[in-house]
């Protein structure tokens, strides 16, 4: 059901913009295959040149002409590229982009910079909300920042080798723990106790793969989730979630991720494609539970999410997990069903939510409040939460890979080569263009946490 359906195009003449409205209107083994504050009505173009602020705390540097001018301030937000590097707005100004991530707390930018001769590298760890640098440590080796606690003071990095990986855990006041081991490894996070230090959590959950490197870019590989002890740097097959006195060592063959966490559950929902052997595609859910345990959701046939890409976002207050394929069908799970019932989870619900023109792009979704906001192709869709039907349906000049929405309902969109705050009436509230070479936007997150909550990127096409 599809509620008013606004389409709008937009022309760039010079510095200025044209605006036109044009109409309002179940398994547990992973590796089985599985059956408002009120917006402007109309905005005069601002001709202005859009500042690339290097400091993050002042915003100022010198101003450069672009093609595609500021409308009006965008809110406060960062934005994390697929290639591993993160951008702020602040006071309507964007800065240049760095390596690195936000933390698991959504507030915290965590940096890296490699010194000239690259044997070093230096973290940083910047309030997003005030723009200052908190902390800051130097550590030997070209390292990578990859996953963080949930509180964002311990990051894990990683430097990739011809024979393996090194895993180098740090915290604000400097190092904790550093091993070379001779498989593929990849941090995801880590656990939510400790053992015998206050600053360094137990363990670490890793994905080891299992394959070398594919020589096709996106290719399947084989991999399983494993436990670093942080006290003796041995790797452990992690519990199961659901039956603790049981280990799960599952290999799978998968690819295509896309993950959401819920700091309220202390779990990590990732989005897996897989292949079977056999070459049939089949896709779940892969559950990390911080406090150590594992669980997978096998997800319905009619989402297809082993041939089409998809996303998933947490709703509700992080109560209910909602898993979106690019045909429109979503299904819900209750996220606590997931560890505490007595029964495996399975989709509370599965609805065929909206009719793509394009099921090949990958949706993107966000969530806060009562709705949902789906970003897909060029299509942006206001969905209501609790009976999962489309609002309002609006067609946008840009090919959108991330999403945020605001409490006051406003969207934001990424792709395109910039950001923009688009009113679910079709109005352009305001836009920045991307720092140059920046790619594709993996996620957006709104520092102002009262504005709303950004949770999911588009799901790869793979």
């Amino acid at each position: 059901m599809i509620g008013n359906h606004i389409h709008r195009r937009g022309v760039w003449t010079n510095m200025h913009r044209k605006l036109a409205v044009l109409a309002v209107v179940a398994l547990t083994a992973c590796g089985v295959d599985a059956a408002p504050e009120a917006a402007p009505t109309s905005l005069s173009p601002i001709v202005a040149t859009t500042t690339i602020a290097t400091d993050l705390s002042t915003g100022a540097s010198a101003a450069t002409a672009d093609e595609h001018p500021a409308i009006g301030p965008l809110p406060d937000l960062a934005v994390v590229s697929a290639a591993g590097r993160v951008a702020v707005v602040r006071g309507g100004a964007i800065s240049d982009s760095l390596a690195g991530l936000v933390g698991a707390d959504g507030q915290t930018l965590i940096s890296t910079a490699p010194s000239a001769d690259q044997s070093s590298t230096t973290v940083r760890w910047t309030a997003l909300a005030a723009g200052s640098v908190a902390a800051s440590v130097t550590l030997d080796g070209h390292l990578s920042a990859i996953a963080s606690d949930a509180t964002a003071t311990v990051l894990a990095l990683t430097a990739v080798g011809a024979i393996g990986t090194e895993i180098v855990i740090t915290g604000r006041h400097g190092e904790l723990f550093r091993h070379t081991y001779s498989t593929e490894l990849l941090p995801e996070g880590f656990t939510s106790f400790f053992n015998g230090s206050a600053e360094l959590p137990a363990g670490l959950f890793v994905i080891e793969y299992l394959d070398p490197p594919p020589a096709a870019p996106g290719a399947p590989r084989r991999y399983r989730v494993r436990v670093l002890d942080t006290a003796s740097g041995d790797l452990a097959l992690p519990l199961s979630l659901r039956n603790k006195g049981q280990t799960v060592d599952e290999q799978m063959l998968g690819f295509g991720r896309t993950h959401v966490q819920s700091p309220v559950n202390q779990l990590l929902f990732t989005l897996y494609r897989g292949v079977a052997v056999d070459d049939v595609g089949y896709a779940f859910v892969h559950t990390l539970g911080f406090v150590n345990g594992v669980w997978c959701l096998g997800l319905p046939a009619q989402l297809d999410l082993g041939t089409l890409p998809g996303a998933i976002v947490l709703a509700d207050h992080e109560r209910e997990l909602l898993v979106a394929s690019a045909n429109g069908e979503m299904s819900e799970f209750i996220v606590n069903d997931i560890s505490s019932s007595p029964h495996d989870p399975t989709p509370d619900r599965t609805v065929a939510v909206w009719s793509p023109s394009d099921n090949a792009s990958g949706p993107a979704l966000a969530a806060t409040g009562n709705q949902v906001l789906v970003g897909q192709g060029d299509h942006i869709r206001w969905v209501a939460a609790d009976t999962l039907t489309v609002r309002t349906d609006l067609v946008w000049d840009m090919q959108i890979e991330a999403v945020a929405l605001m409490s006051n309902g406003n969207a934001i969109v990424a792709g395109t080569r910039r950001i923009s705050e688009i009113t679910p009436q079709g109005d352009l509230a305001a836009e920045i263009p991307l720092p140059t070479n920046f790619g594709s936007v993996a996620r957006i997150i709104l520092i102002n946490p009262l504005a709303g909550a950004a949770v999911s990127a588009a799901g790869p096409a793979g």
